[in-house]
């Protein structure tokens, strides 16, 4: 017993040792892969946590001169996004400075996200696409007003969507010399997943999302998606399987989720045997 403590503590420490000689190396891992390393010592979480960037440009204007250099603390949890908070996020690959201007509670929750250069131009962010914050930075000169309600943000899918919902033709088969079937439960063997979408206008930027339910992650996904209102109903079918443009699904328990700025419009639960 006495062994395993030592060599417990010697692990540790080396460690330990590893983070202060590497600052370099531990800030680009994924703060979700060394959640461990965390909420220990106060000095780990020091270096583990936080780094320091400069602000280039004028995006955030008079809260953040261009120059400045703040730190960043990358271990946050979903009550430290507040409104108010400076958020350093991945806008289209790109990380950007903003503030967060409202809380969407929703599942997943939606930030909406401005800078100073253009306050009122909000952008839809989620948590995982948030690098790092700051409470550093006095808001009281900040240019944005809110002008809506927290709510107002929230999406109706019915001023979206005629209909959608899952279907199936037989396994090999067209949508040109097949009928759609409605179901929830599909055959490996014997069926296409087909999934039917009737907009009331045109839709861009659709993100579609399988998920098993078991382990809730996400086995399929799509983005940047645009729907045509002229094309009524829009059908998508694919076959079961593990090759390219197949839907590889083992038999079980799924989801699969219609989303447009984040917001999930629909959620079908549906079954492959």
């Amino acid at each position: 017993m006495r062994i395993i403590k030592k060599l417990t503590k010697y692990l540790l420490i080396t460690l330990l040792i590893l983070i202060f000689a590497s600052p370099l190396w531990i800030k680009i891992i994924p703060t979700k892969h060394i959640s461990f390393l965390t909420g220990k010592l106060p000095v780990v979480d020091s270096v583990v946590c936080n780094f320091s960037t400069k602000v280039s440009g004028e995006s955030m204007g008079s809260l953040i001169p261009s120059g400045s250099s703040i730190v960043i603390n990358r271990c946050f949890e979903d009550e430290d996004l507040k409104e108010g908070t400076v958020v350093l996020f991945n806008d289209n690959a790109n990380l950007r400075f903003g503030v967060v201007r409202h809380v969407l509670p929703l599942d997943p929750v939606v930030y909406k996200v401005s800078d100073e250069k253009a306050p009122e131009l909000l952008l839809d962010v989620i948590k995982e696409e948030i690098t790092g914050i700051t409470k550093s930075i006095d808001m009281s000169k900040s240019k944005y007003q809110a002008k809506r309600k927290t709510e107002s943000f929230i999406l109706n899918a019915n001023e979206f969507l005629t209909d959608l919902y899952l279907a199936k033709i037989p396994h090999g088969m067209g949508i040109e010399v097949s009928t759609v079937e409605k179901t929830t439960s599909f055959s490996r063997q014997e069926d296409k997943f087909c999934s039917v979408i009737v907009p009331k206008k045109n839709l861009t930027a659709v993100a579609t999302e399988i998920t098993d339910i078991k382990t809730q992650k996400i086995i399929s996904q799509g983005n940047n998606i645009v729907f045509n209102v002229s094309s009524k109903p829009n059908i998508n079918c694919k076959d079961f399987g593990s090759s390219q443009g197949m839907l590889n699904l083992d038999p079980g328990s799924y989801r699969y989720k219609f989303l447009i700025n984040h917001q999930v419009l629909a959620n079908i639960q549906f079954e492959v045997r």
